[in-house]
């Protein structure tokens, strides 16, 4: 299954929230990725998707290895791994990516102190640039530097395909769902998960705390 055309995930080490965002051509999206473990790592998968990939990636992170580490050993034992397209960043903000040779141009992926942005089927290059531009270059939640880096990609062009889906999930307490939205079919993906996201996102912050509090506590929430 092909999707995913363009991604980033990352990790907050003030907060240790970790999440990612995603857009593409091929609807539903939100259902494969981003892949997160709190506490453990958050995985984007991208080009033609193998599932079994995260589990095995993530598996080796809870063992014990790094990032790096963990990708590298399970695409060892993928026979389709040119085919892939994989972002990884573990609980301690260390990194990993892999774009195989068989994904289509224009492909490619950027690494940082704890993030990844990747892509393939991309409109230019200048999509995953402009990403990290705006990921970097802005304040505030994760949440909003993640929808920050969406829509600099949207405005680049992002998939050279069209648009379908988008998704934005970032999670903050095991358990406890944080910031998840998705659009899985509309040819604005982006623009209206960005419209969701800002209609929603202040009640979320506002009351997300206590709600976990109460529920703690064996109060009702």
């Amino acid at each position: 299954m092909k999707l995913n055309t363009y991604s980033i995930i990352a990790v907050c080490k003030e907060t240790g929230c970790m999440g990612g965002a995603a857009a593409s051509c091929f609807p539903g999206l939100g259902a494969f990725s981003p892949y997160i473990r709190l506490s453990r790592g958050v995985i984007a998968s991208q080009g033609w998707v193998n599932p079994f990939l995260n589990e095995e990636v993530m598996g080796r992170i809870e063992r014990g290895e790094s990032a790096e580490s963990a990708l590298h050993q399970a695409l060892q034992e993928d026979k389709g791994a040119q085919l892939r397209q994989i972002s990884v960043v573990d609980y301690k903000g260390n990194t990993a990516a892999f774009t195989g040779s068989e994904n289509d141009p224009v492909k490619l992926h950027v690494r940082g102190d704890g993030y990844v942005i990747a892509g393939n089927i991309l409109t230019g290059k200048d999509v995953i640039y402009e990403m990290e531009k705006a990921f970097l270059n802005s304040k505030g939640p994760l949440a909003d530097r993640l929808m920050s880096a969406m829509l600099a990609a949207d405005r680049c062009g992002g998939d050279r395909r069209g648009k379908q889906a988008a998704v934005i999930r970032v999670d903050k307490v095991q358990g406890f769902p944080y910031i998840d939205f998705r659009v899985d079919d509309d040819p604005n993906a982006v623009m209206k998960l960005n419209e969701i996201y800002e209609k929603n996102k202040q009640h979320i912050f506002d009351t997300y705390d206590e709600w976990v509090e109460n529920v703690r506590q064996g109060i009702k929430g």
